[in-house]
């Protein structure tokens, strides 16, 4: 299965492709332009049996804005100036989709990550391979055995093992979100706690493997990142949580997905020259 972060995709295209890729109504259609020559290409080269497109619901608070005000609250609408063309782009990307044969997922009070990682556990129990297409560093949390993480760029780049996310991170897997607990995200408005940095961080979660491990051996942290700890332990353990990629999104399932419409002999021509 293709998991793909539809806005991480559109919003990439969007910002790197010109705005004079237009439609016949003369009007910017780069992002869906970019993200549909993505697939195809992706379809064509790995041949697989689902692709998703997962999307966010903007207009909706998620859980972790209602847990933490403060969560992404630096963002303006993706975009700027021209957010009225973008979201315009990401209407037309999810009526379009379902016609190829992939399916625009999205759940509100849950963000896209979510949603593939709901379906990338799923997928991966059922001994099957799932591949999440994103530039997001926090999916990274999810890589395991059956589940991996396609960057795209100019040079893709697969991660799919421990020993390349903590080459990526700093950490495994596992210690993804211990690490954003501490060090914190600018992207997303986690501040972290005060005094530890990155490079603290990485070394904690290395040294103690996760947050409760960090917490059962504060005797053996240095004096002044102990009592940095024990004062912002509750608030650590909040941006954990917020950190935390949910798998058990309700309502959303692996079962009956269609194949993608898009092969040698079905070329999506017919249905492109509707969108113009």
């Amino acid at each position: 299965m293709l998991l793909l972060d539809a806005y991480n995709l559109l919003f990439r295209s969007f910002a790197s492709l010109p705005s004079t890729i237009t439609g016949v109504d003369e009007r910017p259609i780069n992002a869906v332009y970019g993200m549909l020559a993505f697939i195809v290409r992706e379809v064509r080269e790995r041949g697989p049996d689902h692709v998703v497109a997962a999307f966010d619901v903007p207009e909706v608070s998620t859980f972790r804005h209602l847990r933490y005000g403060g969560y992404q609250a630096q963002r303006g609408p993706m975009g700027g100036e021209n957010a009225d063309d973008f979201q315009r782009q990401v209407g037309i990307a999810r009526d379009l989709l379902p016609r190829l044969g992939i399916p625009a997922v999205l759940q509100p009070g849950f963000e896209a990550d979510d949603v593939m990682g709901t379906l990338a556990v799923q997928i991966s129990d059922r001994g099957r391979d799932a591949l999440v297409v994103s530039t997001d560093r926090d999916l990274l949390q999810l890589v395991r055995p059956g589940i991996a993480i396609l960057v795209p760029g100019k040079q893709a780049r697969m991660i799919g093992s421990t020993d390349e996310v903590r080459d990526r991170i700093g950490v495994p897997p596992s210690g993804v979100t211990s690490f954003k607990a501490l060090a914190g995200d600018a992207s997303d408005n986690i501040p972290g706690l005060p005094g530890i940095g990155a490079k603290t961080a990485s070394g904690l979660v290395t040294r103690f493997e996760s947050l409760d491990g960090i917490y059962r051996n504060l005797s053996e942290v240095p004096t002044r990142q102990r009592d940095i700890l024990t004062t912002g332990r509750d608030t650590a353990y909040l941006y954990q949580d917020i950190a935390t990629i949910r798998t058990d999104v309700p309502g959303v399932s692996a079962d009956s997905l269609p194949r993608p419409q898009i092969t040698a002999d079905s070329r999506p021509r017919e249905l492109l020259r509707e969108y113009g």
